[in-house]
């Protein structure tokens, strides 16, 4: 069996193997993502290609969900539970960080408009399922029902879904700016996430509700894998 540290180690090599995973500590980790795809798009090519991070436990919602009218009530009981709110500029709705889950941003900028956005994406999210099957699970892109912030883009194994994926694109001057991104589960309890988040979203108003069997993380699916190997 794999040991968890080794599986992020072969997963964070396989997406881009000379980028270091960055340890973040809440809302900075969050930020970074936004103020580098602007010092991309300010022509600091430097700015362009992979990160990789974890984060403290938090959730991170959407403006939309900020907007609510209960949103300072529900983030101030969650930070009480032990699970700070912050809001990212992408869409979608809320999800859990932590350390067991590997964060992947990828930034790129190109001359145009933004028609070719989602063609751009969709080679992210592929590349990350190629990079899940490289620590031994077959990884695909689609749709998870009753999985927390569920989309077309999700990486999913055996119907279960693994990660999930959001994209942020903005424009300057004539140049496309955009921002991939994953949340990839890799050890931990998922039923503590989806818990807070629950919590939290009943907490907006929202009627929130999740399956806890439907989501797995890295570890847990090759646990799986290998058992049914033994049998």
């Amino acid at each position: 069996m794999i040991m968890p540290s080794t599986i992020v180690s072969r997963l964070a090599m396989a997406i881009a193997d000379d980028v270091p995973v960055e340890c973040g500590d809440g809302r900075t980790a969050i930020d970074a993502d936004a103020v580098r795809l602007d010092a991309l798009l300010r022509g600091d090519a430097s700015a362009g290609g992979w990160r990789l991070w974890t984060n403290r436990p938090c959730l991170v919602t959407t403006r939309r969900f900020a907007a609510m009218p209960r949103f300072a009530d529900a983030a101030l009981a969650s930070a009480c539970q032990g699970w700070p709110v912050f809001v990212r500029p992408s869409g979608g709705t809320t999800v859990a960080h932590r350390p067991g889950t590997l964060n992947a941003s990828h930034f790129q900028s190109w001359r145009g408009d933004g028609d070719d956005a989602i063609r751009r994406f969709r080679i992210f999210c592929e590349h990350l399922a190629t990079s899940i099957g490289a620590v031994g699970i077959p990884a695909y892109l689609g749709r998870v029902d009753r999985s927390y912030c569920d989309g077309r883009f999700n990486l999913v194994s055996e119907g279960r879904k693994l990660a999930g994926t959001a994209s942020l694109v903005r424009l300057s001057g004539g140049n496309v700016g955009l921002l991939s991104h994953a949340s990839i589960w890799v050890t931990g309890e998922i039923a503590a996430d989806i818990e807070a988040i629950e919590r939290f979203e009943h907490a907006l108003g929202l009627q929130a509700s999740y399956s806890h069997h439907v989501h797995m993380t890295l570890e847990h699916r090759l646990m799986t894998a290998s058992a049914s190997e033994d049998t």
